[in-house]
């Protein structure tokens, strides 16, 4: 049943994003409630950079080893494939730094290099797909591409944002 959702094309783009603009809301509002003294930069940067490296861990266990055959059907990729499986344990590794950004700061640079480098790596090679190969699956074009490019920099300027208020410091923990 659950298979079904990673044949649908950019469903864990969407699902992160509704996830994410739901705990940032609450988090300021609990936040608010209990007097907590995180600002609204640095709530939104820890929900943003947390719940990306759950959804990479969560992308990478479910989608390139679980499901990988049609993860890659829906990306135009061949199926039984060893890279799949390699490619979610990178996806976790990667996704595992993220996630401990809840809880040290220290973490959130070194995440949003891997993810930067990761995704824009990600987009050149759905982007020469679709031009050397003809390559227009539904998970190779549209938001797929277009996340793999602008996600990593929406995560790099809440980390400067956040440094800016800091003075200029990378707080961690």
């Amino acid at each position: 049943m659950i298979s079904v959702f990673f044949e649908i094309s950019g469903f864990n783009i969407y699902l992160q994003i509704g996830f994410t603009l739901f705990f940032i809301a609450l988090n300021l509002y609990l936040g608010r409630k209990a007097g907590r003294t995180e600002s609204v930069v640095e709530t939104i940067a820890i929900t943003t950079i947390g719940l990306s490296g759950w959804f990479t861990i969560m992308s990478g266990f479910f989608g390139h080893i679980i499901f990988a055959d049609q993860v890659a059907s829906g990306i135009g990729w061949p199926l039984n494939s060893g890279f799949q499986m390699e490619l979610g344990f990178a996806s976790i590794g990667i996704g595992l730094v993220g996630f401990l950004g809840f809880w040290n700061r220290a973490y959130w640079f070194p995440f949003i290099v891997m993810k930067l480098i990761f995704g824009w790596g990600a987009g050149l090679t759905h982007i020469l797909h679709i031009l050397q190969e003809g390559n227009l699956s539904p998970s190779n074009t549209g938001i797929v591409v277009y996340w793999d490019f602008l996600f990593p920099v929406v995560m790099l300027t809440l980390f400067l944002l956040h440094r800016r208020e800091q003075g200029g410091q990378a707080q961690p923990g």
